[in-house]
């Protein structure tokens, strides 16, 4: 008997690097970084559509826009160019990026008419929702406000929204990939 165990204790490291081997090759579970990755791939390309900028003071102007996107690793930045069917016309710039350390996405939308905002938030399923807080740069400043990127499989749909009722300004832009 105790020859035996001994012989056990011998192979003991063996069997656990033969177990620990025969796991190593199973197919780990994707992890948030490859997830959050997958996600921001997906606004990669071209997309066009249209939409609606309505001010706090009940103007409101039809929109069409299109917009680049470009991912890379854990940052996506969305390029694009609205006009109405007058003359006015703003490019838009969103920076995103998704930081594993706190699971929570941050970054800056930037727009020519002056519009200069910080961006941070999380996502839920196919929906990203980020704060928007005009930073002291920005020409017309306004009271925070709510960005939300839905993915959609034929493109996305950008809401902003004012937190404080009748000030600032509301978009929506329901975009498809070209």
């Amino acid at each position: 008997m105790f020859h035996r165990a001994i012989a056990l204790k011998a192979f003991a490291p063996v069997l656990l690097l033969a177990v620990a081997g025969s796991t190593a090759t199973a197919q780990p579970a994707p992890s948030a970084v490859s997830r959050e990755t997958a996600f921001l791939r997906a606004f990669d390309g071209q997309f066009a559509g249209t939409g609606s900028l309505e001010r706090a003071n009940g103007s409101s102007h039809r929109l069409t826009c299109r917009f680049n996107g470009n991912s890379e690793g854990r940052q996506v930045v969305l390029d694009g160019r609205c006009s109405t069917a007058i003359i006015f016309g703003t490019s838009m710039r969103i920076d995103i990026r998704y930081d594993p350390g706190t699971g929570r996405y941050s970054g800056s939308f930037r727009e020519s008419m002056g519009t200069i905002a910080d961006l941070a938030g999380s996502r839920q399923g196919q929906t990203l929702s980020l704060s928007f807080t005009e930073t002291p740069e920005s020409i017309r400043p306004n009271p925070p406000a709510r960005l939300t990127i839905v993915r959609r499989d034929s493109g996305m749909v950008l809401t902003l929204r004012g937190t404080k009722p009748g000030r600032g300004q509301s978009l929506d832009l329901e975009l498809s990939k070209s």
